[in-house]
């Protein structure tokens, strides 16, 4: 099996997250707590919104998956973004999650949500709340912008409930 196949599966079946928005919510969750303004303060300055934003979350049973990104406007390929993963339990949560450490050879990172890791490749920074995993990407994918990453994540996590 190919050493990526787990969290595409992962994300494939998964899909959406709890937080001050409720489940049955329609439309795109991520963009409801990660918006533009949030997007310009991370990124420093005026910003465009991911097409993926127009996007509803994708939903599987209880499992959901959403999506929400922005980038500078102008020059800069800066990029900023979060991807939601709810699952049905906390356990399952926790699985998936441990599996894509080991899978990425992820690096704790401590001080966020339930646990968090960060990879290389792909560079980003994964954090586990309750059911619900998050990851966040900002910067380039060749030079990714980890105190962006935080302080994204430090800003979402407060909004996410379980």
């Amino acid at each position: 099996m190919h050493k990526f196949a787990p969290l595409f599966i992962a994300l494939i079946t998964a899909s959406t997250a709890s937080f001050g928005v409720s489940a049955a919510d329609p439309g795109n969750r991520a963009c409801k707590i990660f918006t533009p303004d949030l997007g310009q303060s991370i990124l420093g300055g005026p910003v465009k919104e991911s097409s993926r934003n127009a996007e509803a979350d994708t939903e599987v049973g209880k499992t959901w998956v959403s999506h929400a990104g922005y980038s500078l406007t102008g020059g800069d390929k800066s990029q900023v973004s979060l991807l939601i993963r709810h699952a049905a339990s906390k356990e399952e949560t926790k699985n998936v999650f441990e599996q894509s450490k080991a899978t990425f050879k992820g690096v704790d990172v401590a001080g966020l949500g339930d646990a968090a890791y960060r990879t290389t490749t792909p560079p980003q920074l994964n954090v586990r709340k309750g059911s619900d995993w998050l990851i966040f990407m900002c910067g380039t994918f060749s030079a990714p912008d980890t105190a962006g990453q935080e302080k994204a994540a430090k800003a979402v996590l407060p909004k996410i409930t379980d």
